[in-house]
């Protein structure tokens, strides 16, 4: 069996909950989708959104990563002072769940049109405003200056901010996939603080997402699945999509 995931803390913390015999493979988010054409019976864990181009993916039911809270996967980071917002820069492992509700956010906040702009210089700019993608946020410890995505997002939705989805070509590959797992938010809290020693961040962003990790979920329950679904009438309502469609549960 062979498994597609983004590299970043939250997969981390899957790892040790794989079985030895699942072959993972580490690809950037936006590739991840991809994958699947080539591999037909491989397993992704893709940014939900690309669901919107890929709408013949089965989808698990069971697992995914998740989020309500102040962690996050991306945070945006803002110049101070600020009255007007026109441009926003992507940087790290970026997706089209960041474009997308980048600009759904700002529609929906601040009535504005940002432009968004996809940043692949290695320094950070203090003169820009950005939203950051992956693991820089935690290993610079910049988390403490930004603002979680997840949050603004499940915040709106009210619900849980589904960010990544078990998806395969092959339904009976993704069954035995996603019946490996049981109890498996349980299993990641009680491995939690090996799993942050293993990752060797700073203190403080150790301390922080210790500290928020309840705010993850990595088994999807109807709560879940509701905020997906909220999610697609979100991108909908806002001209993202022509047309509602079906997720492809199983």
């Amino acid at each position: 069996m062979k498994l597609f995931l983004p590299q970043n803390v939250f997969t981390h913390f899957l790892i040790n909950h794989i079985p030895k015999d699942v072959e993972v493979n580490f690809k950037p988010s936006s590739l991840l989708s991809k994958e699947l054409e080539f591999n037909t019976q491989a397993i992704s864990l893709i940014p939900s959104l690309y669901l919107i181009n890929h709408r013949t993916f089965f989808v698990s039911s069971k697992i995914g990563i998740s989020f309500d809270g102040l962690l996050s996967n991306s945070y945006f980071y803002f110049i101070d002072n600020q009255k007007k917002f026109e441009k926003i820069f992507l940087h790290g492992d970026v997706s089209i769940n960041e474009f997308i509700l980048t600009k759904i956010l700002f529609d929906e906040k601040f009535s504005s049109n940002v432009e968004l702009i996809l940043d692949t210089k290695n320094e950070i700019n203090p003169d820009h405003n950005y939203i950051i993608c992956g693991d820089y946020n935690f290993t610079s410890t910049s988390f403490e200056k930004g603002i979680s995505l997840a949050d603004e997002i499940s915040d709106f939705l009210n619900l849980p901010y589904v960010n990544y989805l078990f998806v395969s070509q092959d339904k009976e590959q993704l069954i035995e996939f996603q019946n490996l797992f049981s109890d498996l938010d349980l299993k990641i809290e009680n491995s939690a603080e090996s799993s942050l020693e293993n990752l060797k961040l700073p203190q403080k962003s150790q301390n922080f997402i210790s500290e928020n990790l309840g705010s993850v979920y990595y088994e999807l329950t109807e709560n879940e699945q509701d905020g997906f679904n909220e999610l697609i009438k979100l991108i909908y309502y806002h001209g993202i999509v022509d047309d509602m469609f079906d997720v492809k549960f199983i």
